[in-house]
């Protein structure tokens, strides 16, 4: 839609400056009575409402307010030149201002959200200027009639069919986004069903199996362990179940997006690939703690990973459901256990937000030996799988 928006603003402000030039004849018969200072500021103004439709050229985001500005100068420069004209007014070839019309009817149909504003104002407009056609430049009824004939007509005929035009243009991308919109949500709930099957089949054998395994252990580390593996199982189980109930999921992308002036000072100075999640998705809350944790990630590697000559940002899908981003420098490291992320301050209370929804936040580091931090979310992370594929585990310190 935006680019459609693009090029209609593109085809209505060529329009009006092609138009205007075709008007030469017009201007030529009318200067002489255009010379006085009075005729010196309606010139400019009728220049100034023409080269608005330029101006989304160069700000397409304001281009509703150009065109309306256009529409409005236009409009006040016909309405000042008619009631200062002085006798006699030729109307061969049509007067100047009145052959213009076109140009701001056209701009007011863009300008306008809706058909009816435009159609008054140009019908107001254009009687007013037969009026002091009539009036003030003693022009013949007839004449004045043609003119004012002109005026409406095309005007009526310019809104109507750029309106027209751009309705159709917006309902039939309307109906487009709908389907798309419904399309996804057929597939997200497809997948999830798909998954959440999988996943059921998967764990049905191993939740039994551990919870036998509580039930019949003969020492206290066997139960131990066998307790911690179905607590696992049940997590991941409800994990599955949360994600399947959760309809609202956005793509990790387009947090970042939203996030990226946030993000832009820190990520300028990482080697990142983060292509292969940026159509994970994931829960809004889940996806703003990600990035919460890791813009306090960035920035500390920034600020106090000294000595530092490589720092990369990496991110990975994490199983099925997950994702999984991994913040690495050579710096001169530090000791987690006595900085690490569980004091306070702002990274630290995302890093809490991001556990609160089943995520991990893994530190690796020692003095003078580097750091990654491994930030991970899904059913994988729950259950504590490893998080590195093996190629990354090769290359680990």
């Amino acid at each position: 839609m935006r680019r459609f928006d693009r090029l209609f603003d593109l085809i209505v402000g060529g329009f009006g400056v092609l138009y205007s030039l075709q008007t030469a004849d017009s201007f030529v018969a009318d200067a002489p009575s255009l010379a006085d200072p009075l005729g010196g500021v309606v010139m400019s103004m009728v220049g100034l409402a023409i080269l608005a439709g330029l101006g989304p050229l160069v700000v397409p985001a304001r281009a509703r307010l150009f065109f309306l500005l256009g529409a409005a100068v236009y409009a006040g420069a016909l309405l000042l030149w008619a009631a200062t004209l002085t006798p006699p007014v030729s109307t061969d070839p049509m007067p100047w201002l009145i052959a213009l019309s076109p140009v701001g009817a056209a701009y007011l149909a863009r300008g306008a959200r809706s058909r009816v504003v435009p159609m008054v104002f140009a019908f107001v407009v254009s009687a007013l200027a037969s009026i002091g056609l009539r009036i003030r430049g003693d022009v013949a009824l007839s004449d004045v009639a043609v003119d004012g004939l002109f005026m409406v007509g095309l005007s009526l005929v310019l809104v109507l069919l750029l309106g027209t035009v751009r309705h159709r243009v917006v309902a039939a991308a309307n109906r487009q986004q709908l389907a798309v919109d419904t399309f996804a949500a057929s597939q997200l709930e497809d997948a999830t069903e798909h998954e959440r099957n999988r996943t059921d089949a998967l764990l049905h054998d191993a939740v039994l199996t551990t919870f036998l395994s509580a039930a019949s252990a003969g020492d206290p580390e066997s139960e131990d362990l066998a307790s911690r593996m179905a607590a696992n199982s049940l997590r991941v189980l409800m994990h599955v179940n949360a994600v399947g109930r959760n309809e609202q999921v956005l793509p990790f992308g387009q947090v970042l997006a939203q996030r990226c002036e946030q993000l832009g000072i820190w990520l300028s100075h990482f080697d990142q690939d983060l292509t292969a999640v940026e159509v994970v998705m994931l829960p809004p809350e889940v996806a703003h703690a990600l990035v919460g944790v890791l813009a306090h990630s960035l920035a500390n590697s920034v600020q106090h990973a000294e000595g530092a000559t490589r720092r990369t940002l990496r991110g990975h899908p994490l199983g099925s459901d997950g994702i999984r981003l991994i913040v690495e420098d050579d710096g001169c490291g530090f000791d987690p256990g006595a900085i690490g992320l569980q004091g306070g301050g702002r990274g630290n209370e995302s890093a809490r937000e991001l556990r609160a929804l089943e995520g991990r936040v893994d530190v690796e580091s020692a003095p003078g030996a580097g750091t990654r931090i491994v930030l991970s979310w899904g059913s994988v992370a729950i259950v504590g799988t490893d998080l590195y594929t093996e190629e990354e585990r090769r290359v680990l310190p």
